[in-house]
């Protein structure tokens, strides 16, 4: 069991964990429906760019593996992807509300002088404005920033930097198995995973789907006695 009084922070996913996973898969459905070449082409460019350690100019190298995808120029791939990606889908959000328990969760934990942030493989931009969670976080950071992609450690680890509190004080809270729970575990995070259901073995150090049990969970941490 890890060190209960070591608990400082608590960062979150944002795609399936802040709201529902199903609208998710709606938004991204609808726009494969109007853009199958390009979204194709653009999960492509995505699972290559997990298996890269770091870039420093992450959006130039999203920018040369879409060209060669879709067989444009850079120039083109660029426009393309300020369009319609960066453009299109993310305006798409505007109709997404996040559980109505998220912003009392993040105030309560903040009450208990608990820092909480975000982590996202997507540009923030406007996307906490649509979803009404502006100036909840001490931390916001994003693929763009970063430099690489869920489960690489950098994410996370830059994350733990940025707020200056080392990775085993942080609990990561992510829906995704692979992306953020192994991610976060491989980053010396402690986890706990947003799903209906335990994933047989594990790793996360908690599994549920009910924000109240998590506070309780993180809330229990912060004050058990080793």
């Amino acid at each position: 069991m890890f060190d209960c009084k070591k608990i400082e922070a608590v960062i979150f996913d944002v795609d399936g964990t802040l709201y529902p996973n199903y609208k998710m898969y709606l938004n991204s459905s609808l726009f494969f429906i109007l853009h199958p070449v390009l979204s194709t082409a653009f999960n492509r460019m995505r699972r290559k760019i997990r298996k890269i350690d770091y870039s420093e100019n992450f959006r130039e190298l999203q920018i040369n593996i879409l060209a060669k995808e879709i067989k444009k120029t850079k120039e083109e791939a660029a426009l393309l992807m300020e369009k319609y990606i960066y453009g299109q889908f993310f305006s798409m959000f505007k109709w997404i509300k996040p559980f109505k328990i998220i912003k009392k969760l993040v105030v309560d934990l903040k009450n208990q002088d608990i820092k909480v942030g975000i982590i996202s493989d997507f540009p923030v931009g406007k996307k906490f404005s649509y979803l009404g969670l502006d100036n909840y976080w001490d931390i916001v950071c994003s693929a763009d920033e970063i430099g690489a992609l869920k489960p690489r450690p950098e994410s996370f680890i830059f994350a733990a930097s940025k707020l200056g509190i080392a990775p085993e004080k942080i609990i990561y809270v992510g829906n995704h198995y692979q992306y953020d729970i192994i991610g976060a575990n491989n980053a010396g995070m402690m986890t706990a995973h947003f799903s209906l259901f335990k994933k047989r073995n594990s790793k996360a150090d908690f599994t549920f789907y009910d924000y109240k049990k998590f506070l309780e969970f993180v809330l229990k941490l912060k004050t058990t006695e080793k």
